[in-house]
């Protein structure tokens, strides 16, 4: 069974590519050994994705930015990735969200 393991923002404006780096550091800083990396063909790793796309809702058009993870984070974890991104964007409004099995 396939269960996908992510953390991500939902902002209301879009980042820019120095915002996007910055959310996957924070991410990659506190979970380093859960993010998902790639590798090429001669098992160099190649980097770590992060996703964006968009979506809207009742509120209006949203920019969502998602690392995939190996593993589910823990409590912790994701209450120290949220300190840092609202540190780190505090002019920005954004949800955090993490995955979580049930």
């Amino acid at each position: 069974m396939f269960i996908k393991h992510f953390v991500r923002m939902l902002c209301r404006e879009e980042l820019s590519d120095k915002d996007v780096i910055v959310f996957c550091d924070i991410v990659q800083s506190v979970v380093p050994t859960k993010v998902l990396t790639a590798y090429d063909e001669e098992k160099s790793k190649v980097g770590i994705e992060v996703i964006a796309y968009t979506s809207e809702d009742d509120d209006g058009d949203m920019w969502i930015y998602e690392v995939i993870l190996e593993d589910e984070i823990d409590a912790d974890e994701g209450d120290k990735i949220s300190k840092q991104l609202f540190k780190e964007f505090g002019d920005v409004k954004f949800t955090f969200e993490a995955s979580v099995e049930i």
